[in-house]
Formats: structure tokens, sequence, C-alpha cells
């Protein structure tokens, strides 16, 4: 859904998405956890499609699998895939990967900004969530931990961007919505 937000922002409003800046530390630390998280999640399931023995000896979390965490795994996804697509189209052509250093977009404050000032994050850390209900492992969890740490480092980054943006205009905004829900 990303690239192809991506690609939509590129060919309608002749915009890259994508601003991270790999000479920051930080950003390429925050970067290079959330490829690991994708391409770890989607490794982890395609192996254990063709190797189911795999979850198992991926440290499979028995007491916290079966049917109905499974269900609830397949909700979260679902609900996270169309949230973070609701919450990405929203943002309209402030859309980016990454903090669009000097550049002042505009402060998105209604839809689902209006109940949490990370929606996309929010998003993709229930899909993570949902994906380690789907299988629960030692695996899924770490890659859930992981996850939520590189987010929560995005977050404050992108905070001091907005506040140093907008000034007062964000900090009243920041008192009224939660961070994430």
């Amino acid at each position: 859904m990303t690239v192809a937000r991506s690609a939509w922002l590129r060919r309608t409003a002749g915009i890259s998405g994508y601003v991270v800046d790999h000479g920051d530390p930080i950003h390429r630390f925050v970067a290079g956890v959330l490829v690991v998280v994708g391409v770890g999640l989607f490794l982890y399931f395609a192996i254990a499609a063709f190797w189911p023995a795999f979850e198992a000896a991926a440290g499979r979390l028995d007491w916290a699998e079966g049917e109905t965490a499974r269900w609830a795994g397949v909700v979260a996804m679902t609900f996270a895939t169309l949230w973070t697509g609701y919450a990405q189209f929203s943002m309209g052509n402030s859309w980016r990967i990454g903090i669009p250093q000097g550049e002042a977009l505009a402060l998105r404050m209604h839809g689902p900004f209006a109940f949490s000032r990370n929606p996309i994050f929010l998003g993709t850390l229930a899909f993570v969530a949902g994906a380690t209900l789907w299988s629960p492992s030692a695996v899924t969890v770490a890659l859930l931990v992981a996850a939520y740490i590189a987010l929560e480092v995005q977050i404050r980054s992108e905070e001091s961007y907005l506040e140093q943006m907008h000034g007062d205009t964000y900090r009243i905004y920041r008192a009224r919505v939660r961070r994430w829900i």
C-alpha cells in the first residue's frame, strides 16, 4: 500500500513521498528496523506456509495460540490495512515517508488525525500485532517489539519537526489528541 501511495503521489503531484535522510543515524536506524520487520514478517510467513514445523522451531508460544487468537489477528490485520490506507489518503499531498526537512507541510488534524496523532504508525503497529496474534512466537513477538521501538523513535523525531514548523498550533493539537489512541 505504501509503495502504491508513493507512486500515486509522484504521478499526481510530481512529489517524491520518500524523504528519509539516510545520513541521519536516527532516521537510518528507524528505516532499517522497519525494513527488517517487514522483510522478517514476509519471510516468517512464507517459510511457515511451506514448512509448518517452522513455527515450532521459531519458538511458537503454544499458550497464546488458538482459533480465537487467529481470528483476532485477521481482524487486526484487516482493520490495520484499511485504517492505514485511510490515514495515508487523508494526508493528501502532505504524505511522506520520513521527515521533509525545511518543507512546511500542512498540519493534518481531521479524519483519523482527530483520534490519533499517528494513525499510520498505529495501523502499522496493529498490523504487526495482528500477525503476532495469527502466529504467536518468539520471532513475531520480537518483530512486534522492534516495530514499536522504531515507531516510538520516529514519532518523537516527527513531533520535534512538527513543533518547529507549526509552533502553537501543533502544541494545542498535541494537548488535545493522544500520540497513539
